[in-house]
């Protein structure tokens, strides 16, 4: 009891001198610039600057996404190992242009391009590839074009009908009603 009042006696006296206790200082939030222009820079900014100055080019992410396509496409679907290739990457669409060398691997391309675009810009950043449509396959034999100067080929007669068996014949009702009778 005795120590709260010399604590609150010492409180009207620090008040009456003026000795009150001042407020915490404010911590600052804004960039700091230097007179002689050595102001803080992110890394990345103070990078690009030196590769300007410098007259260096920074590599496009469409030579990484090509230069790469093995391991994206061993990553998502090693079954198409071989089968297709990374033909060309627009990077202002984000179209990785792809050709597989059959019909039956463009489908395949096309059910699992959404792995694919993960994969690549998984593999690749920055690349930021959106769609990756198949180029046609190569022409095999069912998809050769036809010759458009050459006339197209004469449909073929059809079959004559084989004359059934005499089994057949004695097995086989009459003729019903609506229904013609066989011609033997």
């Amino acid at each position: 009891m005795l120590a709260r009042q010399a604590l609150a006696a010492a409180r009207e006296a620090a008040k009456k001198n003026g000795g009150t206790r001042a407020a915490k200082p404010q911590r600052r939030t804004g960039t700091v610039v230097r007179r002689d222009g050595r102001e803080p820079l992110p890394l990345g900014a103070a990078i690009r600057m030196m590769m300007t100055e410098r007259g260096l080019v920074v590599p496009t992410a469409g030579g990484s996404v090509l230069a790469q396509w093995e391991t994206i496409r061993a990553a998502a679907a090693p079954e198409l190992a071989g089968h297709v290739q990374a033909v060309k990457f627009d990077a202002d669409v984000g179209r990785l242009d792809v050709a597989p060398d059959a019909p039956v691997y463009g489908t395949k391309v096309r059910w699992i391009a959404p792995k694919l675009v993960a994969a690549a810009n998984e593999k690749a950043p920055g690349a930021n590839v959106r769609a990756l449509p198949p180029a046609p396959g190569k022409a095999g034999p069912a998809t050769v074009a036809a010759d458009p100067t050459s006339p197209p080929p004469a449909p073929a007669a059809p079959a004559p009908r084989p004359v059934p068996s005499a089994g057949y014949r004695r097995a086989a009702p009459g003729p019903r009603r609506g229904h013609r009778a066989l011609d033997v």
